[in-house]
């Protein structure tokens, strides 16, 4: 019975479906349709007169919304026929076409589409009549439309048209409404007017509206009178002004409080240094007070503001007032976190108690946004036994919305301290790792300026002329230490969270640890984390932001082996990897390369590499390498790259005559168009005329020579400093100890000795010119099974895939790419001819000691040939 009633059950739902999946075919009628249609015949003019007599109310806010453009064509017909429709249309039109009004109207003034004495006697009017619609939202958007009309009407329009009905408006008799509009009136026109105009007419209407009964209104001019007060002048702003502000300040509503704390404020920058220190003074300390025993709103307001006050006030201040100031901001900092540990446990939680709590964290919240105003008042130097304590409390807050906030100040308040910035790392590193990624989402955009503050600060001791390698201050290491362990640990929460844009953010602001710390520190914990992120991270952009930072670390690492091992590294992670997507990949971290290194660093380590991607079985990769084509030709220059540019010339011959995939095809003809504007550059021996770009490239070219020539010095000084040390300590051990103890020591040397000489150098040095020269010195990288030199990029044994290719030196792959092209090949000396297979045979003696076998004299062992051995 049950499953039969259940049965029926949905075959009556299934019936209302489709009932109500029946609908009409035409959603209007065609008396409707009728009644839209419009005579394409008419002009603009006759059809907007049209659609205002007789339309529906989507055309007539359709004519609304282009009454400027009107106008501002054919302004006396429009004025004459389509204006006075407009205004007539306005008395009975719906809340839509007044709102698209207000907007028109405002428009038509800033367009300045016809004088202002015609705008005053049309407009304007029916600006100031629409004030008294009864639809509160209609009557609250034609006063701010008549708000910002003052600001470009002239005072004598202002005076005779708009004066008198904020005065009327203002009486006591009117509702609270009408007296709200004539308090923002007031407030706005008072700065078109002198001051004796402002006394005699305005004046005493503004001190009526302070005193109203209603405190809406009292709070609506307590705020304007800045304003007021400015147009007024010192003298009869101390005398009008400053009495009333003083009363108001003491009003039974917190709102009118809240106005007067924010009237104080913008005023101080006017007030002179005797009213501050005689008045302003006194009343903010008693307002402080009378806020901390009150149990509403004010407090938080107070914390709000309390940093402009400060700051405003802080050469009017005593010793005494400014240490009773600072200890009010630190009531502020702990406030609803002052129970001790012996006190009672709290009782439930109740509405009112979660109010309160809500209060205090609203409070503190707003102390830490004051918080770098507060370093300002109280100095860097007093930062340590005033300020210290407060940040680290709100730091370690329990609430996420104060730590976030401490957060986004954090590096404002680090560029204050200056050489005190030192007190707060610690404080950095408890904000790095915060579980919350609100608070991450605070710490995480402003990272490079705070790192760089703390650099500074701490005299460079962060920086790369205080490496580890000859540092003494074992303190500043271990410091160091957790600072890039909090950074590695704020990485890996924002990558475990959801919001790749923070992720792409994080990734950006990594780049900044090449100015922090030693290239030793980066490449052991940066780098391996930025090379899983460039092929394992979820979102496209993440893996870009983590490429383009590799090449940032590349170009400012010191270490010529850690820079030979990371562009191996990438080539080998992206151009050799099996996934398309990564191949991809390689082709936007060749154009990071481009911008950021100098042409001939593309040219001699990633240009054949890329070009070889031509060659790619995935058409994505070949379409996104035709894009990069027209850059290629810009890198190149001649006669030095004439062989690279005939590689070039001979890839796009072979895809224009090769390529089945039409997108692909269509993409290297629009790039070979782009290729014939391109003029490749010369390179004479006479004065050239220098280029933008061209000096660019040349400064980049020669950082990059100093980074060889800095590595070369650091080293000499190393080993001679080291020397030192090793002459010393033998002097002092000849001194103290006996011939046993000698020739143990002499034993223990020897031994050393003769391990340093027999062992091969795991890291053998290259020359300072070897990133530019063609210099056959090799280098074997820790973190690869190869063999890496300037030229060449062997892989290991170990790779499966054939499609790993292995490239000789850069005469080789040249005199390869040439032999096999059908450009005419370049011919060369018996000399150059020689020198090749001298290089030839010495690397490839090099590629076979670093996979275990050795090879035939006066030839080279096929890459298949020492597999197989391998595998024997």
């Amino acid at each position: 019975m049950d499953l039969s009633g259940g049965l029926e059950q949905v075959e009556d739902d299934l019936q209302e479906l489709s009932l109500e999946r029946t609908i009409t075919k035409s959603l209007k009628t065609q008396e409707e349709i009728d009644r839209l249609t419009v005579d394409e015949k008419l002009g603009d003019l006759e059809r907007a007169v049209y659609l205002l007599s007789s339309g529906q109310e989507v055309q007539r806010i359709s004519v609304v919304n282009s009454l400027p453009q009107l106008i501002q064509d054919n302004a006396p017909e429009a004025m004459r026929r389509v204006v006075p429709k407009v205004r007539e249309m306005l008395h009975v039109a719906g809340a839509d076409v007044q709102l698209a009004a207000t907007i028109s109207f405002l428009s038509i003034l800033e367009r300045e589409v016809i004088p202002i004495s015609t705008y005053s006697s049309t407009f304007l009017q029916t600006i100031i009549m629409s004030l008294e619609v009864k639809d509160p939202v209609v009557s609250n958007a034609w006063l701010e439309t008549l708000l910002s009309v003052c600001g470009c009407l002239p005072k004598d329009v202002i005076k005779r048209e708009i004066l008198g009905i904020a005065v009327a408006k203002g009486q006591l008799s009117q509702s609270v409404q009408s007296r709200l509009a004539s308090c923002k009136i007031l407030g706005r026109v008072a700065t078109k007017f002198e001051p004796y105009i402002i006394k005699k007419e305005i004046l005493p209407l503004v001190t009526a509206l302070c005193q109203d009964i209603d405190y809406e209104v009292r709070g609506c001019m307590c705020r304007l009178l800045d304003s007021v007060a400015r147009a007024l002048g010192l003298e009869n702003t101390k005398s009008a002004i400053l009495p009333e502000l003083v009363e108001l300040a003491n009003d039974e509503e917190c709102f009118v409080r809240h106005a007067a704390l924010d009237a104080v404020v913008n005023l101080l920058n006017l007030l002179d240094d005797d009213t501050c220190t005689q008045t302003i003074v006194p009343l903010v300390c008693k307002f402080c007070e009378r806020s901390m025993e009150a149990d509403d709103t004010t407090l938080p307001h107070v914390a709000e503001q309390f940093g402009r006050l400060c700051h405003g006030l802080s050469v009017n201040v005593d010793e005494q007032q400014r240490a009773w100031l600072l200890e009010f901001y630190t009531q502020l900092c702990i406030q609803g976190r002052m129970r001790d540990a012996q006190s009672p446990p709290p009782p439930p939680r109740t509405p009112s108690s979660i109010c309160d709590e809500d209060r205090c964290a609203d409070c503190r919240r707003n102390a830490a946004y004051n918080f770098p105003a507060m370093v300002l008042f109280a100095g860097p130097k007093n930062f340590k036994h005033e300020l210290y304590n407060c940040f680290v409390s709100l730091c370690e807050d329990p609430h996420y919305i104060v730590r976030r906030t401490i957060a986004c100040g954090f590096h404002e308040v680090a560029k204050l301290l200056g050489s005190h910035v030192q007190l707060i790392q610690q404080e950095l590193v408890t904000l790095l790792n915060d579980n919350y990624v609100q608070v991450l989402e605070g710490i995480v955009p402003h990272l490079p300026e705070t790192l760089e503050s703390l650099v500074k600060g701490v005299g460079g001791g962060l920086s790369e002329a205080r490496t580890m390698l000859y540092s003494t201050n074992r303190h500043q290491i271990s410091n160091h230490a957790d600072l890039v362990q909090a950074l590695l640990t704020c990485e890996y929460l924002v990558a475990a969270c959801s919001q790749w844009r923070l992720h792409l953010t994080m990734m950006q602001r990594l780049a900044c640890v090449v100015r922090v710390f030693t290239s030793d520190q980066i490449y052991s914990k940066f780098v391996p984390v930025l090379f899983q992120r460039l092929t394992l991270a979820r979102v496209l952009p993440v893996k870009q932001a983590a490429g383009r930072t590799l090449c940032v670390i590349i170009r400012h690492n010191r270490r010529q082996e850690h820079r030979q091992e990371l562009i191996c590294r990438l080539i080998e992670a992206l151009c050799h990897a099996n996934k398309y997507q990564l191949r991809m990949l390689f082709v936007d971290v060749c154009c990071d390369v481009m911008e950021l290194f100098s042409r001939r660093f593309f040219k001699e380590y990633f240009f054949e590499f890329v070009l070889n991607l031509a060659h790619d079985p995935v058409a994505n990769v070949r379409l996104k390498l035709c894009s990069l084509l027209p850059r290629l030709k810009t890198q190149i220059k001649l006669p030095g790259d004439r062989q690279l540019l005939q590689q070039l010339e001979h890839c796009v011959r072979r895809l224009l005559s090769h390529e089945r995939d039409r997108d692909v095809a269509a993409a290297i003809r629009k790039s070979v168009f782009e290729l014939d504007k391109i003029q490749v550059a010369m390179e004479t021996l006479t004065q050239r005329m220098f280029m933008e770009e061209d000096l660019m490239d040349q400064k980049k070219e020669e950082e990059e020579k100093m980074l060889l020539e800095l590595e070369e010095r650091e080293k000499k000084e190393h080993e001679q400093t080291k020397g030192k040390y090793t002459e010393k300590g033998k002097g002092k051990g000849s001194k103290g100890q006996g011939r046993r103890g000698a020739h143990n020591r002499g034993h223990r040397t020897s031994v050393s000795k003769t391990n340093s000489s027999e062992m091969p150098s795991a890291s053998p040095k290259l020359s300072k010119h070897s990133l530019h020269s063609g210099s056959s010195e090799n280098m074997t990288s820790p973190g690869l099974t190869r063999i890496v030199s300037p030229h060449r990029i062997v892989p290991s044994v170990h790779d499966k895939k054939n499609r790993k290719y292995s490239l000789g030196s850069k005469e080789d792959r040249i005199k390869r790419t040439s032999s096999n092209s059908p450009v005419a090949g370049v011919s060369t000396s018996h000399s150059k001819k020689s020198s090749l297979k001298k290089s030839s045979h010495s690397l490839t003696n090099l590629a076979a000691n670093s996979s275990g076998h050795g090879s035939p004299k006066g030839g080279s062992t096929p890459t298949h040939t020492r597999k197989k051995s391998q595998a024997r």
